[in-house]
């Protein structure tokens, strides 16, 4: 199940928040390209990620690659934000370079299947959405 359907389905029981953070494979430094390697993340993980996008230097350029990613992946939908230039958020929930994670209301994490694209499974969120629900 995508993300996106997954907002769909919870968005009302459920805040859903995606966080940009620093391009992890920019076209300018270290880039996978069309490698075996990024060919094989893509097959196994489903991702459409670009493969052109730049490292921003400033915040309005991370906004702009943030809001292609929002439209691209998320069809514009899902919420997302933009971890400033410090990277403050991705450090604190070690985001790099693609995580999911569930918090409950208490702030704390209920779900962290690992680092992505592999560990990013928004099927294997919904248990643990229903889960958590369930308890009321």
């Amino acid at each position: 199940m995508r993300l996106t359907e997954l907002y769909e389905k919870y968005r009302d029981r459920v805040e859903f928040i995606v966080v940009y953070v620093k391009e992890a494979h920019p076209s300018d430094r270290w880039w996978l390209g069309r490698s075996r390697t990024q060919r094989a993340v893509h097959a196994l993980s489903g991702n459409p990620a670009r493969l052109d996008v730049k490292d921003p230097v400033t915040l309005a350029q991370r906004r702009k690659v943030a809001a292609s990613c929002q439209a691209n992946l998320f069809d514009g939908v899902v919420p997302l934000y933009v971890d400033e230039m410090d990277d403050e958020v991705a450090t604190l929930y070690t985001a790099r370079p693609t995580r999911i994670y569930f918090i409950d209301r208490e702030g704390r994490v209920v779900y962290n299947p690992g680092i992505g694209p592999f560990g990013f499974s928004p099927d294997h969120l919904e248990p643990v959405i229903e889960q958590h629900l369930s308890r009321g």
